[in-house]
């Protein structure tokens, strides 16, 4: 959701600003807005920040369901917040870390929490642009401290590029397969790959074959194939 939001807010930045590195911008935060109380919202603010240092704020585009994206200036530049401060920073820090896949990289920030741990967890899920493909990997997975001073941990969920076809000449795939042998399970973006392709997949490990159908894992026990990823 936060990669669709972000190119939403892009392309409605683009139609009207051509040139964003002119104007300094270098990079942007999707975030996902909420109430006084901190019940979520159903819009979202993607905010493009300035090289400066720290960041400032030289445009927003709010996009909301039903709604066309609503494009804010803010000439010049305005101040932010230490927190987003400590978001931009994660960031730079996380695509600074990752190994070179030569992929496109898009970068989704969420509460360490996520994972039981205290920090910024930054996920860099590798893309592509070709049509009917899933990435299974280069995608990696960057810990970084509250204050997105320090890298904490750099954890590759894949040792390899893995583009999968999800159709042939005679239509869709039924499923998707890979061994996997960073974990001897299956990891979230193997999950998020299934959502994305709509494709179940079936994970070999070291432990055993897994099936990951949308949000639903199941083990099925199979020995795994002798094969690596």
């Amino acid at each position: 959701m936060l990669d669709r939001v972000a190119a939403i807010g892009t392309d409605a930045l683009l139609a009207e600003v051509p040139d964003l590195e002119r104007h300094g911008v270098v990079g942007y935060l999707p975030i996902q807005e909420s109430d006084d109380d901190g019940t979520p919202k159903s819009s979202f603010l993607v905010s493009f920040y300035t090289r400066d240092t720290p960041p400032r704020l030289a445009y927003s585009v709010r996009v909301a369901p039903k709604t066309k994206p609503v494009v804010e200036t803010f000439s010049p530049p305005k101040n932010v917040s230490p927190a987003f401060v400590s978001f931009v920073r994660a960031r730079q820090l996380a695509m600074q870390s990752a190994p070179l896949s030569g992929q496109p990289l898009n970068p989704v920030l969420v509460p360490g929490e996520a994972i039981g741990e205290h920090g910024i967890l930054v996920y860099l899920l590798a893309g592509t642009t070709a049509p009917d493909v899933a990435v299974l990997g280069r995608h990696t997975r960057v810990l970084v401290s509250e204050d997105g001073a320090r890298v904490l941990a750099v954890t590759p969920l894949t040792n390899a590029v893995i583009e999968a076809p999800t159709r042939t000449a005679d239509g869709p795939l039924a499923a998707l397969v890979v061994t996997h042998v960073t974990t001897d399970y299956p990891v979230e973006t193997h999950v998020f790959a299934s959502l994305q392709s709509k494709l179940p997949i079936y994970v070999y490990t070291e432990r055993g074959t897994w099936r990951v159908n949308g949000d639903a894992i199941t083990f099925l026990g199979d020995k795994t194939p002798d094969k690596k990823e």
